[in-house]
């Protein structure tokens, strides 16, 4: 009987990188040696650098309001972050901050992204920024504006820092790490794997649209379940993800490139996403939004992995509600001044500044719920 440990090695993933990639996927251990603890408003750490564990998460530390900060050099909240993008960024998180509720229409998502079709209309729908970037792409298609799309950038000294401490950790060979776990849900078992990267440099590094620290991606691997319940092979689907969006191929796509049992999965530099081809992803042609999963740097074999950790047997998982990375929140006052509106009721006194703050990981999302990704994924992957 195949075991999920034959599983997640049969069909653990080759990894192709861009030029220039400076983070690769690497263990929680690795990250918590150089960094430090803190909980919002103080900027003196819970607990210094090199001194968390990660029994400290799954005991003492599980408010949604603490984060691990991997970096020293750099900003420790939202207002000093922001104040360096100028006028245009800070009005789109104060516009989106008032209107919260993502409003998202064929209409919006055909003015945003060159590739919409019926067949991916579906995955339009779950960029992580649409609520941000829709009513602006849609006024300035309408408009015909070309303007630039404002970079939701950490300051390069944050990148700096992320880049000596990754490297600093890794030693002479690279640890590579991935995490993973199974689902059964409905007439399919789920096989995820996940990835953490110390720092997303999309922006900073390759003009993309964000920075932040901490980055968890992944990459799921769909079988078919017999009458007793158990996978068949081969999978029946793969699903690459990126930016809280996917792409979902069947197994014997020509898309998905494979060696033997193991499928290749072509990085975003900087953003970490996963695709299926080298290439160059245009996401938002109207800015320029590009992933550059061109593929013609290192390779990251299947034989590789040095860690292959089971996320059901890591006590953290249910219990740590914190960031891997800095997390900033931006008063909504101070914005308000900033840009010089006057008076005006808002529904919140601050935002958790979209873009830059470090995700929760690969079980909460942003708001503290559970991500679909982990608890509906056979919808997500459009598989219904």
């Amino acid at each position: 009987m195949t075991t999920i440990d034959d599983l997640h090695q049969k069909y653990a993933p080759t990894m192709r990188f861009s030029l220039s990639e400076r983070f690769f996927p690497m263990s929680l251990d690795d990250f918590l040696a150089y960094s430090a603890l803190y909980i919002k408003g103080q900027n003196t750490p819970l607990v210094p650098k090199g001194k968390i564990s990660l029994d400290d998460l799954t005991v003492r530390y599980n408010s949604r309001e603490v984060f691990v900060r991997s970096v020293e050099a750099g900003p420790m909240n939202g207002a000093n972050v922001a104040k360096e993008w100028g006028v245009a960024a800070i009005r789109l998180v104060y516009e989106y901050a008032r209107n919260p509720v993502a409003v998202w229409s064929e209409e919006m998502a055909r003015s945003a992204y060159d590739w919409f079709s019926e067949k991916t209309k579906p995955a339009t729908r779950l960029f992580w920024w649409n609520g941000l970037l829709l009513p602006k792409a849609y006024t300035d298609r309408l408009n015909n504006m070309r303007e630039d799309l404002p970079r939701f950038k950490l300051s390069q000294v944050v990148r700096n820092a992320a880049i000596e401490n990754y490297d600093a950790s890794q030693g002479s060979e690279r640890n590579y790490t991935y995490y993973y776990r199974t689902m059964q849900q409905g007439d399919y078992m789920d096989l995820q794997y996940w990835f953490f990267y110390g720092y997303n440099d999309w922006a900073g590094g390759y003009d993309g649209f964000n920075d932040h620290e901490g980055d968890w991606e992944g990459f799921h691997v769909f079988f078919k379940l017999d009458a007793a319940k158990r996978p068949i092979e081969p999978p029946a689907y793969v699903c690459y993800l990126g930016h809280h969006s996917r792409m979902t191929k069947p197994w014997d796509h020509p898309d998905v490139q494979k060696e033997g049992t193991h499928p290749i999965i072509y990085v975003g530099a900087g953003s970490h996403a996963s695709y299926p081809q080298p290439r160059q992803y245009p996401l938002m042609a109207l800015y320029n939004l590009i992933d550059y999963a061109t593929g013609e740097a290192s390779k990251l074999d299947h034989t590789e992995w040095r860690n292959r950790i089971h996320l059901d047997t890591t006590p953290w998982l249910l219990t740590y509600l914190g960031s891997w990375g800095t997390r900033y929140w931006l008063s909504l006052e101070w914005a308000r001044l900033f840009l010089g509106i006057l008076a005006a009721p808002l529904l919140a006194k601050e935002v958790d500044l979209p873009g830059v703050s470090a995700p929760r990981g690969p079980k909460f999302s942003d708001e503290g719920g559970e991500r679909a990704t982990w608890s509906n994924p056979v919808e997500f992957a459009g598989l219904t």
